[in-house]
């Protein structure tokens, strides 16, 4: 029951790697170790000196703040941030593409400890759900600083890009508070499906599928 939960994200990278390059993937290799590596490193710590275990709350809101910010934002903004800082050897676009590789390899390792330390026996949200809006994220935020990087855009265009990205590093979090307080199967699940299948579509756009 755990295989969908501890191989989406490694399969997810291998497609990545492989799917470069063959002059582009030695440079991947050093990140998807780090990621692997700070991951390990950061769960080990945990298991040795301290637990982030979380009793979810009956309030949607205090579910909510805790998995937006201790399980998505503030990882993954550590995590970049600290290999954006110290890869200046590096274009800031081309650290711009390392970002799906990094977050992937670490939540690879970070993800897996957060839903096993959970009481068993282990939700199919948890197994299924959670990942897919992991990944989701990571497809999301990949493809928007890629763009970023490249494209010339207005102010307004901005302020669309930028509510997409803050509503994107959301999403995880909202669905996961919105499935605790048992609301509607339909009223998470869909949404998190369109998510899901909108970003799959960011990879394989439509001329692509065509050709």
């Amino acid at each position: 029951m755990t295989l969908f939960l501890l191989t989406i994200l490694p399969l997810s990278i291998l497609i990545f790697y492989f799917q470069k390059e063959k002059n582009d993937r030695a440079h991947l290799l050093p990140i998807i170790f780090i990621g692997f590596f700070t991951g390990t490193f950061f769960i080990t710590y945990k298991l040795l000196f301290s637990s982030i275990y979380y009793l979810p709350s009956a309030s949607f809101g205090l579910n909510f703040l805790y998995y937006f910010f201790t399980q998505t934002l503030i990882p993954s903004a550590v995590i970049f941030g600290l290999f954006f800082f110290f890869g200046k050897k590096d274009s800031v676009s081309q650290r711009c593409t390392f970002f799906f590789p990094v977050l992937a390899s670490f939540y690879s390792v970070f993800l897996p400890y957060l839903i096993l330390e959970t009481d068993k026996p282990y939700s199919a949200f948890y197994l299924f759900a959670k990942p897919l809006l992991f990944l989701s994220l990571f497809i999301f935020v990949h493809v928007w600083l890629s763009k970023k990087c490249t494209m010339k855009t207005t102010t307004a265009k901005d302020v669309c890009n930028y509510s997409a990205l803050v509503i994107a590093f959301c999403f995880p979090a909202l669905i996961e508070s919105l499935w605790l307080i048992g609301i509607n199967f339909f009223v998470w699940f869909i949404p998190m499906i369109l998510f899901f299948v909108v970003n799959i579509l960011l990879i394989f756009p439509k001329s692509n599928i065509k050709d």
